[in-house]
């Protein structure tokens, strides 16, 4: 397997990683700006996680020409002894899977439970409960979405490499 090619599933594994982040980020800013305003507040609040996924998105199609310009000239060959492709997509979603899911159990865990203590204290949905649910659903998207990549890895790898072989 060529260098480039290790490079580009790295690359891209960061952009899926950052696109992730900039979710993230998106629900912050969404209870801050509905904090202050009950519209959603200023679009200013939402140039964060915009251009958090500009580049998220910019670096997975430019994985490929990045790849050639920090790889040696010569483009060598990595033996990777019998592993396929597939196999290092599957290792590396699997892997990004588990970091998702891991490092998200404690704070879901955490914000769920001061979540439903707010919810017995107060009846209607009001700031105290809607911070609690905000905070409390960036860690558990988190949760989900780290939970699903492993489960779906395969599938998420065989995707991928159509999409590097149709634009290739």
């Amino acid at each position: 397997m060529p260098l480039t090619a290790l490079v580009t599933v790295v690359l891209r594994m960061y952009s899926l990683v950052w696109f992730l982040a900039g979710l993230g980020m998106f629900v912050s800013s969404y209870q801050s700006a509905s904090n202050y305003s009950p519209h959603g507040g200023s679009w200013m609040v939402y140039l964060g996680p915009a251009l958090e996924w500009a580049i998220a998105i910019a670096l997975f199609f430019l994985s490929q020409p990045i790849a050639r310009i920090v790889t040696p000239p010569p483009n060598p060959e990595v033996q990777l002894g019998g592993l396929t492709q597939h196999d290092l997509y599957c290792f590396a979603f699997t892997f990004l899977g588990l970091y998702f899911f891991l490092s998200s159990i404690g704070d879901t865990l955490n914000w769920l439970h001061y979540f439903l203590l707010v919810a017995r204290d107060t009846q209607d949905f009001e700031p105290k409960r809607r911070d609690a649910f905000y905070t409390l659903s960036r860690p558990l998207i988190t949760l989900v979405i780290g939970a699903a990549t492993i489960l779906f890895s395969s599938r998420l790898a065989r995707k991928l490499i159509a999409f590097q072989r149709k634009s290739e």
